[in-house]
């Protein structure tokens, strides 16, 4: 069976939340020396969309998400979302440029501590 691009990028998309959504807590441990990891990783998926990157970024970011929202650290636990929501468009060739930049940025400076 010949799925569409869209089909594909849609099974994609299912299959990477349901892996968010099966992770356990304490996967990998959240902390402030993982800041500079999720950028670089989350760089390098913006770039070039493998699915390596994008992969370890999005295990990253819902960690330190997970850490945020036990913290009640909520902005920080949102900017957090967007970014793998962002990850995971990357993975998709459907990734937002500049914008994703932005937020990436904005998670370093609210996240900062976590």
């Amino acid at each position: 069976m010949v799925l569409s691009g869209f089909e594909q990028q849609r099974w994609l998309l299912l299959i990477l939340f349901s892996l968010v959504i099966c992770l356990p807590l304490g996967l990998y441990p959240a902390s402030a020396a993982q800041l500079p990891g999720i950028t670089r990783l989350a760089l390098e998926c913006f770039r070039s969309g493998r699915l390596e990157p994008c992969q370890r970024a999005l295990l990253r970011a819902e960690a330190l998400q997970r850490r945020a929202g036990a913290q009640d650290d909520y902005s920080c636990q949102t900017l957090l979302l967007g970014l793998e929501a962002d990850v995971i468009m990357s993975q998709l060739q459907a990734g937002r440029g500049d914008d994703a930049l932005e937020l990436l940025d904005e998670v370093n400076k609210v996240c900062q501590g976590l």
